[in-house]
């Protein structure tokens, strides 16, 4: 019998030092460069042509094609990936079991498959270097645990599903997104903006969860041990930067006092935050002087529609760009207190 610790050095890992994020399912093809058994490919249907790219189950902007010139663009945000399962009985229904990609607590479970576009779902926290992270598996056929559960990494929490509506069994997949928190007042953002459609999900929405890409983590955590998370958001590109008016508490930055930067004052009137093109926050400096409107301050130029290449939070023609309706109200919600 091989020891226990021979056995996790075999695996890669010290035992004194896991992964900081563990796959969820028993899908790792990524890890041999085969994205195409990895990812769960979509049904494609443009100009008349059929396909199944399996690119369409990665994260970012890989869906929603259109035709601009001589190239085609890709409009629709996927924020999170889809794994395809290893496993099925002979009806062609996914076995897999889904697993916590890290230690935490289960703060949300949606056992309504009609109730959100994720189907039925699970939300834990982790504290990752201080802060709150969230992971969210959707699509399951069963869930294991219930709110307020502790779980270690690697804790059974659901199956892999298919629930006879929306996605077909042939399809049957996990999405997975690991996510930042923008707003521990959500509930009351959501009142004022969606008052006619009830949210049974709280502060766990998709509106106030933006996702990383999901992939690139998972591969830098299984290779590196001392793989920061926090240092991870830091070095993402960013796309545009917005001076959100007087607010000077945001929740974002209580959670992730990390986005201001070593000698920046760490409380102020207003907040100049710089953002991914997927809407993911990446630095915050202090505006002494904050405008009385949330104000556009720069925007990376693209070859494409702005709305195309940020989430819809900027519109406007080329060369002048502004912050579209939805914007104003994404900006609302960072502003708006707990």
């Amino acid at each position: 019998m091989i020891p226990r610790f021979l056995t996790i050095l075999l695996a890669g890992l010290s035992p004194l030092h896991a992964a900081l994020f563990d796959w969820p399912t028993e899908n790792k093809a990524l890890l041999d460069g085969r994205p195409e058994d990895f990812y769960m490919y979509v049904d494609r249907n443009f100009e008349g042509v059929e396909t199944k790219p399996w690119e369409g189950g990665s994260y970012g902007y890989v869906r929603g094609p259109q035709r601009a010139g001589a190239e085609i663009v890709y409009n629709s945000l996927h924020e999170g990936i889809d794994i395809a399962p290893v496993r099925r009985d002979p009806s062609g229904n996914p076995l897999d079991d889904v697993k916590s990609c890290a230690a935490g607590t289960v703060v949300h479970t949606n056992h309504e498959a009609g109730a959100s576009n994720y189907g039925r779902y699970v939300v834990i926290r982790h504290t990752i270097e201080g802060s709150p992270v969230y992971t969210l598996y959707a699509h399951l056929g069963s869930i294991q645990v219930i709110p307020g559960e502790e779980v270690s990494q690697g804790a059974v929490i659901g199956r892999m599903g298919y629930t006879g509506a929306g996605i077909n069994r042939e399809r049957a997949h996990l999405h997975l997104e690991i996510a930042v928190l923008l707003n521990e007042g959500f509930e009351s953002w959501y009142l004022r903006y969606f008052s006619g459609s009830p949210n049974k999900h709280g502060i766990y929405h998709g509106y106030n969860l933006v996702g990383l890409d999901p992939s690139p983590i998972l591969l830098e955590s299984a290779k590196n041990p001392a793989f920061s998370l926090k240092k991870h958001i830091l070095d993402q590109e960013p796309a545009y930067q917005i001076t959100i008016a007087d607010s000077p508490k945001l929740s974002m930055i209580c959670n992730y006092p990390w986005l201001v930067p070593e000698g920046e004052p760490a409380t102020a009137r207003g907040w100049t935050v710089s953002f991914t093109q997927y809407g993911v926050p990446v630095k915050a400096v202090a505006a002494h002087q904050p405008p009385l409107e949330p104000r556009l301050d720069w925007v990376r130029e693209t070859p494409y529609a702005y709305q195309a290449a940020t989430r819809g939070i900027i519109a406007g023609p080329k060369g002048s760009p502004r912050l579209s309706d939805s914007g104003r109200r994404f900006i609302e919600l960072i502003r708006g207190t707990p």
